[in-house]
């Protein structure tokens, strides 16, 4: 793991100049963390994985961020180090560096056609691609997969076991409008409000590439419709058509065209659920506890899928 002391390692590694000063975690996902580095060249977001992640698809990442750039995309530039490198190890941890931007807390009201003109962007940066799409994004789980979970959940004691109890059926239901990708490019696919925020002076930023992969851009459009739509009509015609009207690829027209957004929540449920029953700590019970919640909170399901088609279409 990094410690402050890594700050001048880090800062000579990408050859950035200077004293260095590393602060924090100033923020933690679910697979890192992000410190924060000044030196000489001003201020840098450091992340650090918990698990080395596939060196390959930090490149092509740093690549999509290249090109979502050339397209307008307003996202922290990749570091590399002297040798071309997007990633190096420090502490036995890997790393990578980025621009420091200064950005609000998470909100799903950001402006909705700021929201619909980044993504246009970002799927006109995305080439095509004929590689498979992850089963994370393609797929769900069944009845009798979900009323398993839930069960040792009960028999596990989980806060949570009651309100995965009263969604179940629809959970089950909402995996109906599952259908295959059809014409994947390459996708950011993370576009929850955790990675698109607004800057200090209002501007939409799209961070967190690294779960970038294949996707139907009109999967991946349906998906942000959900999310900074925020069941408001209104808003998701107006993130829509500013999508459209930037040359977004996407179009939204039936509820297959929500499967990646079904597959994510029934892959991010069943995860929440099983790290739960496998963790070491009361603490990290309740972190994990918290994220399931979020499913339950604000479900994804049927009526609330044909709420925004009825906006859209």
């Amino acid at each position: 793991m990094l410690r402050v002391t890594s700050a001048q390692e880090v800062a000579d590694a990408y050859d950035l100049g200077g004293a260095a000063t590393l602060t924090g975690p100033v923020a933690r996902g679910q697979l890192g963390q992000v410190w924060r580095l000044d030196t000489g060249e001003g201020s840098h977001a450091v992340k650090e994985w918990f698990a080395t992640p596939d060196l390959d698809d930090l490149s092509r990442g740093a690549e999509l961020v290249d090109a979502a750039r050339e397209e307008g995309v307003l996202t922290p530039a990749v570091r590399r180090t002297p040798s071309g490198d997007v990633a190096t190890t420090v502490d036995g941890t890997a790393v990578r560096v980025f621009e420091w931007v200064d950005l609000q807390p998470r909100s799903r009201r950001l402006d909705p056609v700021a929201v619909g003109e980044a993504l246009a962007a970002l799927h006109r940066a995305g080439r095509p691609t004929d590689e498979g799409v992850d089963n994370w994004f393609a797929t769900g789980f069944g009845e009798q997969r979900w009323r398993e979970v839930h069960q040792r959940v009960v028999d596990e004691g989980a806060p949570f076991a009651g309100e995965l109890g009263a969604l179940v059926d629809e959970l089950v239901a909402v995996e109906s409008v599952i259908e295959p990708h059809e014409s994947p490019i390459l996708c950011h696919r993370d576009l929850w409000a955790d990675n698109v925020l607004a800057t200090h002076d209002g501007r939409v930023c799209v961070i967190d590439f690294e779960n970038l992969g294949p996707a139907d851009p009109s999967q991946e459009l349906a998906m942000v419709l959900f999310e900074f739509g925020d069941d408001d009509p209104a808003r998701a015609r107006l993130l829509h058509r500013a999508y459209r009207d930037a040359g977004g690829p996407g179009r939204v027209t039936r509820r297959g065209h929500f499967t990646m957004l079904v597959a994510e929540q029934a892959h991010i449920g069943q995860l929440a659920c099983s790290r739960w029953v496998g963790a070491s700590s009361e603490s990290e019970r309740e972190r994990l506890a918290r994220w399931f919640l979020e499913i339950p909170e604000d479900p994804v399901t049927l009526p609330r899928i044909d709420r925004v088609l009825a906006a859209v279409t």
